[in-house]
């Protein structure tokens, strides 16, 4: 059930001490992982959420890793590979509801939630660590191996994502496996396409959070706000065992329910109107690609950053979870479908991430090819992912400063009180001197 607006450091501490947990029972069976080491693997990619897959790699010899991510850039991978990320414009990944125009107080949370990421990465890649360490007592820490990745894919896009400094070994390369060309679709989904007299709305929102994981009173206000968007077919996907949503429909004609849909071919189909989804970065970037304005319900992870950078492109609407309602469900979706401006600004996007120079496959197996055949590139290294961070955020620096000046301070203050006193002793010699007299 949605009760929470986001997941707290101390869940994601608990995250990072069952992906530890997990990784020591890996290396437990670490005979198993010996034949991969006889394969004598050029390059070897792992992916970005945890750094064990990273320490495996080593473990077997392989020195060429690459990173392949299935979110915009980790703040833990930025951090590890030295890449500039400004807390004032550049918002946090999870758990963070800020896109790249924040205010004061969202800077100050901004700067909470990446330091808060930071403390957490290392606490998690120090128990991974030991993790190796246990069977090879000289392992280098796995941020160490990590910050010396040849290259690191992205799987966002630079025309959709909130624009944000880079370096060059990050390749960005979303909407991968997307097909160009979308399949006809079946009887049963051609025949809920042509429902609807202005056209149809999808609305899934993940797996993790189906549709009937809803509180009651937010389904039944949903309904309701659908009930009465007569004009509009909608198709919602439900859990299989969801028979209370089942229920509640009973006797709404404009509503269909399918525990599985064929998503891509779906979005490209000319009468869906909006996707209503839980922002994820896959189910994103293949509505952009297909031009469909959405609203997005944001529910874990970097979900509500992916959200603010819908409408940072003016492609949809964000719908905070907690707030689903009647009034909220209906005045956002009806926005959108009334207003033109979305679905213009969407097809600008999609031509855009169509037609840039390079498809998201060419990038990926020319970059690994390139990999491969120069060994680890070293050459695309930032010598800031090598810098602990104290030298990292010129921490030795501002606190030399800080010392400078309280220094210079203290020089001011006894200098300013030392004239004073001598003022006042002269004075007083004065006075004493005329009373003499």
């Amino acid at each position: 059930m949605l009760t929470t607006p986001n997941m707290g450091f101390a869940d994601r501490l608990t995250f990072e001490k069952m992906a530890t947990a997990m990784c020591d029972e890996v290396m437990k069976r670490r005979d198993e992982l010996e034949v991969l080491r006889t394969m004598k693997f050029d390059v070897a990619f792992s992916e970005q959420i945890d750094l064990c897959g990273v320490g495996v790699i080593r473990y077997l010899g392989i020195q060429n890793h690459l990173w392949i991510s299935t979110t915009p850039i980790m703040d833990a991978v930025s951090y590890n590979l030295g890449i500039p990320a400004p807390t004032s414009y550049v918002p946090t990944i999870e758990e963070n509801d800020n896109g790249d125009r924040m205010n004061f107080w969202q800077r100050i949370y901004n700067l909470y939630m990446y330091v808060g990421s930071i403390f957490v990465h290392r606490y998690g890649t120090d128990g991974t660590t030991e993790v190796f360490r246990k069977y090879i007592p000289d392992f280098p820490n796995v941020r160490e191996i990590a910050a010396n990745s040849s290259l690191c894919f992205v799987n966002s896009d630079e025309v959709l994502d909130l624009p944000r400094p880079t370096i060059t070994k990050v390749i960005y390369v979303g909407g991968l496996g997307v097909p160009k060309d979308n399949k006809p679709l079946d009887e049963k989904f051609s025949s809920i396409m042509s429902k609807g007299k202005k056209g149809v709305v999808v609305i899934s929102l993940g797996s993790i959070i189906p549709f009937g994981a809803l509180q009651e009173h937010m389904k039944r206000g949903v309904l309701q706000a659908i009930r009465e968007m007569s004009d509009y077919h909608f198709l919602i996907k439900i859990s299989r065992d969801d028979t209370d949503t089942q229920n509640l429909i009973t006797g709404m004609t404009n509503v269909d329910l399918v525990d599985w849909m064929p998503q891509v071919d779906l979005l490209a189909h000319p009468r869906l109107k909006l996707f209503v989804m839980h922002g994820g970065i896959n189910g994103l970037v293949e509505t952009a690609l297909r031009a469909v304005p959405t609203v997005i319900v944001p529910i874990f992870a970097d979900q509500f950053r992916n959200g603010r950078m819908v409408e940072k492109r003016n492609i949809g609407k964000v719908l905070p979870k907690l707030e689903i309602g009647y009034d909220t469900f209906k005045r956002t979706v009806q926005e959108v479908l009334d207003n033109p401006n979305y679905k213009k600004n969407a097809l600008r996007i999609a031509k855009m991430m169509r037609e840039k120079p390079f498809s998201p496959e060419e990038r990926l197996t020319k970059w690994t090819q390139f990999a491969i055949e120069h060994g680890v590139l070293e050459e695309l290294h930032v010598e800031g992912s090598r810098l602990n961070t104290i030298f990292y955020f010129n921490l030795d620096v501002f606190a030399f400063l800080l010392i400078v000046f309280i220094a210079i301070l203290h020089v001011i203050i006894y200098a300013v009180k030392w004239t004073c006193c001598s003022r006042s002793r002269s004075q007083e010699n004065v006075k004493s001197s005329k009373k003499n007299n």
